[in-house]
């Protein structure tokens, strides 16, 4: 879904758009389970990003940092962000909430 949303054409955004509540519906599945990670809430992380959602984004923000067990975890959530941060730089999308969302994941790498 990253991949689609940096390719950012109208096919590609329509297509993230629909798979988007089927990703979310399989990951809240994982929460079912004592299995949940990191990686789970790092996943709804960037689905309320891929949606932009900003409010939804910052509130799993919380969720993911305090789920860091490796330092390199939010370093690799950061680094997946910033692709879709300069994809919509560069189609003129506003990217200040995503980057402060970069900014925490990698103070959190550096803790």
């Amino acid at each position: 879904m990253t991949l689609l949303d940096i390719k950012g054409d109208p096919e590609s955004l329509k297509r993230r758009d629909e798979l988007l509540p089927v990703v979310r519906f399989a990951v809240q599945q994982r929460f079912r389970s004592a299995a949940s990670d990191y990686w789970d809430y790092a996943t709804l992380l960037e689905l309320a990003v891929l949606a932009s959602n900003e409010t939804e984004a910052h509130r799993t923000l919380g969720d993911a940092l305090t789920h860091v067990r490796e330092v390199w975890e939010p370093e690799t959530t950061a680094n997946n962000l910033r692709l879709i941060r300069e994809a919509r730089a560069q189609r003129t999308q506003p990217t200040a909430w995503l980057d402060e969302i970069i900014e925490a994941l990698t103070s959190a790498a550096t803790a």
